[in-house]
């Protein structure tokens, strides 16, 4: 029997704390071999585009695939997950609200392993869907005190600070602009849809940790050079991907400023294998384009907590 899951379900079912849980999981066992991510795939069409991307958990004897398209500025996610042992189709799940969670969490273990262990005030660029689950996850691993959010929309930022206030009990400001959210801030988090640079370098503290977290394309960029060479490490969540996705750091490597040798991967703080933070004055910067395992793990998450609410509709398969 195959499990059939909506968003509405997924949301019943997963909470970030247990989202927070399966990612950091996942990342660790990710260092330590356990798993395999299948980087993302994009098919370009007249009307749209189809992405796939996927992986393995084989500690947990799983296989998945995400596929995704985006039509007239709309987006439709789905997961797969099967067993490695059988084959068999586990759960096919919808994955707005999972995306939502995933991409939330990734950030939220992220800034667990690389921000200072004080850090208390975020900044984040971006007031749109992936952000509410962004702040509610690094919340969740530091003991946040203030944000500051900018957004181009004064009522969108305005609107969304009321909301992030009232939601996670923190006060949240309605900054205008990209440099006051930045300037003194423990945590940076950029989730703009911006093609040009929404975050400079000379607006980051001693000790901040950068998050990237928006656009997927070569030729968006969401910071300059100069976070670059200001910053100590450099980690993304896949250095497969990060030659097609990550604008910012392809751009700059074009430009001759950064090398690709720079860059560590996440998933080697998680399992041990190298450190994040050597001490709180270091600058340090993620870029999270978001891993198809990653999708995997949660998908997995749903299923099992579903299964164990009876929620879903099962089906012979």
């Amino acid at each position: 029997m195959a499990l059939f899951l909506r968003d509405e379900e997924v949301n019943q079912a997963v909470s970030m704390a247990e989202m927070l849980d399966a990612i950091e999981e996942m990342q660790r066992r990710f260092g330590g071999g356990e798993v395999m991510n299948l980087a993302r795939r994009k098919i370009i069409a007249p009307g749209g585009m189809l992405s796939v991307m996927g992986g393995g958990l084989f500690y947990d004897n799983i296989l998945g695939v995400k596929t995704y398209t985006v039509v007239q500025g709309k987006y439709s996610f789905q997961v797969s997950i099967y067993d490695a042992g059988t084959g068999a189709l586990l759960c096919y799940t919808q994955a707005n609200r999972l995306g939502q969670l995933r991409t939330g969490a990734t950030t939220g273990i992220a800034v667990k392993h690389l921000a200072k262990s004080d850090a208390a005030t975020v900044g984040i660029i971006g007031a749109g869907y992936q952000a509410p689950t962004q702040l509610e996850a690094v919340c969740r691993v530091r003991d946040i005190q203030k944000i500051r959010v900018f957004s181009r929309t004064p009522e969108r930022r305005e609107a969304f600070a009321r909301t992030m206030t009232d939601s996670l009990g923190v006060e949240t400001s309605a900054v205008d602009s990209g440099e006051a959210a930045a300037a003194g801030s423990d945590i940076v988090i950029c989730i703009a849809a911006a093609m040009e640079p929404v975050l400079a370098g000379e607006w980051l503290a001693p000790g901040a940790t950068v998050i990237g977290a928006g656009p997927t394309t070569w030729r968006a960029r969401e910071v300059d050079d100069a976070v670059f060479s200001r910053a100590d490490k450099l980690f993304v969540d896949s250095a497969e991907q990060a030659p097609v996705e990550a604008g910012d750091l392809a751009g700059a490597v074009d430009r001759g400023s950064l090398q690709w040798s720079r860059l560590q991967e996440l998933r080697h703080v998680v399992g041990g294998a190298v450190p994040g933070r050597d001490n709180p004055e270091q600058i340090i910067y993620a870029k999270l384009m978001g891993t198809g395992v990653a999708d995997v793990a949660a998908a997995k998450l749903a299923y099992d907590r579903a299964k164990s609410l009876n929620l879903g509709t099962e089906m012979e398969w």
